[in-house]
């Protein structure tokens, strides 16, 4: 694994985990920047996170960063 390779799996669950306890706290909407502040991950790690698909809990509606959608539930 080169020096900027990231094993991104495990940064994934990590960023999950987060968010299922966010969403048993009832929150609808989540901030990256709180997901931040709860990991330590750099924001560009926990967008490929994302970008590597997140499981997303049903109580959550919205996920967003530096105020833009970064994923949002349908229907």
């Amino acid at each position: 694994m080169g020096k900027y390779e990231l094993d991104i799996e495990k940064y994934r669950k990590a960023v999950e985990k987060v968010i299922l306890r966010f969403a048993e706290r009832g929150w609808e909407e989540i901030k990256i920047e709180e997901i931040w502040f709860e990991t330590s991950l750099p924001t560009d790690v926990i967008i490929q996170a994302f970008n590597a698909g997140v499981s997303i809990p049903e109580e959550v509606k919205l996920v967003t960063y530096k105020g833009n959608v970064i994923w949002k539930k349908e229907g």
